[in-house]
């Protein structure tokens, strides 16, 4: 891959490491741990924030001039150029704070309105899911493909659910009908950008979202290794680049139809 690709990157793997570091220690320590709420079934830890400046200092001390979108810290522009890295520092903040061993950092890179690179960090498997937009998708050092699609009756599918104040129950529920009969199993396990990158190896078979609020944070550095694992990404009118990401679904490409007309018209 180009030197600049492969930096940067290398780069962004450093900085997951190093904010799964912290995570890890804060999963680890005893005791409750301490938490604020910024709004609604919306919370934030000491480890969130400390985790998000390790990334920016990681991939400033690199790259300098990149820009920043960050869960926490908002956006810094671009000092040269139009590279922003897009920071979620700990996807799963509730499950942390329950101490359910399902979290993850996820970084992505936007080149213009293109994501051309991603990365989601497990650090309690010491897990790395990776892609460069061209390149293909990686856990740790090996290439990850996407399995042949299963039938529509063996696919066990990924979503995210809408709660206290903050989503479309309706249209989560409407969804969950369409799909109930017709796969062998929907999960919600808490970590949107795990489980669009597991898509990406086959732990799932599709993902979908559209009643539950995510932010880009949420699923940029996923639709980068889905998509670079042979997975085809819309939202739900079937746009691969919509204006922004309301909603989505990951899936195989000979299942994304189906799955769109299910959940688009039950």
């Amino acid at each position: 891959m180009p030197n600049n690709a492969a930096s940067l990157i290398d780069t962004l793997k450093r900085a997951a490491r190093a904010a799964g570091d912290i995570l890890r220690e804060g999963y680890e320590a005893a005791g409750a741990i301490p938490f604020e709420c910024k709004g609604a079934s919306d919370f934030v830890t000491h480890f969130d924030r400390a985790a998000e400046h390790a990334i920016i200092d990681t991939v400033r001390r690199s790259h300098p001039q990149v820009g920043f979108l960050g869960e926490e810290t908002g956006t810094t522009p671009a000092q040269n150029g139009d590279v922003t890295v897009i920071i979620d520092p700990l996807d799963g903040t509730n499950n942390f704070l329950h101490r359910v061993p399902h979290f993850s950092v996820s970084i992505a890179v936007r080149e213009g309105t293109t994501l051309t690179q991603g990365v989601v960090y497990h650090p309690l498997l010491d897990e790395m899911l990776w892609a460069v937009h061209g390149r293909g998708a990686y856990l740790n050092d090996n290439r990850a493909v996407a399995p042949p699609a299963r039938g529509m009756a063996e696919m066990l599918v990924g979503t995210c659910l809408p709660y206290h104040a903050k989503g479309d129950y309706a249209t989560s529920l409407r969804q969950f009908a369409a799909l109930m009969p017709r796969v062998a199993g929907i999960r919600s396990p808490g970590s949107a950008a795990l489980e669009i990158a597991y898509a990406g190896l086959g732990r799932f078979d599709a993902f979908w979202s559209e009643g539950a609020v995510l932010e880009l944070w949420d699923i940029a550095a996923g639709i980068v290794i889905a998509r670079e694992a042979g997975l085809a990404v819309t939202d739900l009118e079937g746009n691969a680049a919509p204006a922004a990401w309301r909603n989505l679904l990951v899936a195989h490409p000979e299942r994304h139809a189906k799955l769109l007309a299910y959940l688009n018209n039950g």
